[in-house]
């Protein structure tokens, strides 16, 4: 992670922008629509000013970059369906993704690339006071619903290949409400380190599940019931939590493949889990130079894109291989 996060990425490219004596900066200046001159060529953009008012900027060539379109609920709940309300965005600067860059290709004819049903989302800490707060390790132990019920294969394939589609089903089918559970095993390894550090929030800690149970809320029977028969059914291979080791339960509704230790080393530890929004999928085609492209794969002459805004990702995020793939 960059030291400061996004906003210090912002502003180490603002600071290069500003070095352009032929570079002018609009703030709080929206787009809104692309100009054309009579042949269908990009020659401009119309803006919206804060006072509300419009105007009309010329140039030969228009980049856009302006993200996704997870800042406008009227374009999640058409593209992406019912429920969409719920979630929250995972850094406050995304509220302003609201899909202008997309809208304003599609009405000059460009095609579209990427799914646009799916979005990438992540599980973050609920008391996290601070943005981007996300629960990376949920391989490493268990995640249940607040029925104490666990819903998804953790241990399916490693982290990121895994951590947006289990963030999916919590929002989707769980009421978005959640819980990571592990136990000392896990935390001594990690701990301090990146994978349970992204939060501002120490994990909550219990020396048994019942204490655990009541300082989560939860029933501790269901929640006794369940890590007892997850401990029951895991199997004796040793536990390597740094790459798919095939320690695995059998004969559970839903079983873990990988990482399947008994959690019985206390203390135990967990997170209260909610999914928040980071980016969504669909968005303008565009050839290897970065040109917009109509359906009939013709680039739109003076328009171009980059970035989210671009149709990328199909049912996924790009995934980071663990090293032994690469090596494989």
């Amino acid at each position: 992670m960059p030291d400061g996060g996004g906003w210090a990425i912002i502003k180490a490219l603002m600071k290069k922008i500003k070095t352009y004596d032929n570079c002018d900066i609009h703030w709080e200046t929206e787009g809104r629509a692309l100009l054309t001159d009579s042949r269908g060529r990009i020659n401009g953009l119309q803006v919206r000013r804060a006072n509300a008012l419009l105007e009309n900027f010329y140039a030969p060539d228009v980049m856009l970059a302006s993200g996704g379109f997870e800042g406008s609920q009227e374009m999640l709940a058409k593209y992406i369906g019912p429920k969409t309300h719920e979630l929250q965005i995972i850094a406050p600067g995304l509220k302003y993704n609201r899909g202008q860059g997309l809208n304003m290709a599609l009405e000059v004819g460009a095609d579209t690339a990427g799914s646009f049903d799916s979005i990438h989302s992540e599980m973050v800490d609920t008391r996290a006071t601070k943005p981007d707060a996300v629960i990376w390790g949920h391989n490493y132990g268990i995640v249940v619903n607040e029925n104490c019920e666990r819903f998804y294969d953790e241990g399916k394939r490693h982290l990121f290949a895994t951590f947006e589609m289990i963030a999916v089903e919590l929002w989707r089918d769980h009421k978005n409400k959640g819980f990571f559970i592990t136990d000392a095993t896990t935390m001594k390894r990690f701990r301090p380190g990146w994978v349970y550090e992204s939060t501002d929030q120490e994990p909550v800690e219990a020396n048994s599940l019942a204490e655990l149970a009541k300082k989560l809320g939860l029933e501790e029977a269901k929640l006794e019931k369940t890590i007892t028969e997850f401990n029951s059914a895991c199997n004796d291979r040793p536990l390597d939590l740094m790459k798919l080791d095939g320690k695995a339960t059998t004969g559970l509704k839903v079983n873990k493949s990988n990482w399947a230790h008994p959690l019985n080393n206390p203390p135990f530890y967990a997170f209260p889990l909610t999914t928040q929004i980071t980016f969504t999928f669909g968005g303008v085609k565009v050839n290897p130079d970065s040109q917009v492209l109509t359906p009939n794969g013709a680039p739109i002459p003076g328009l171009w894109a980059t970035g989210e805004l671009t149709g990328l990702y199909y049912n996924g995020a790009l995934r980071i291989p663990f090293c032994d793939e690469i090596k494989n």
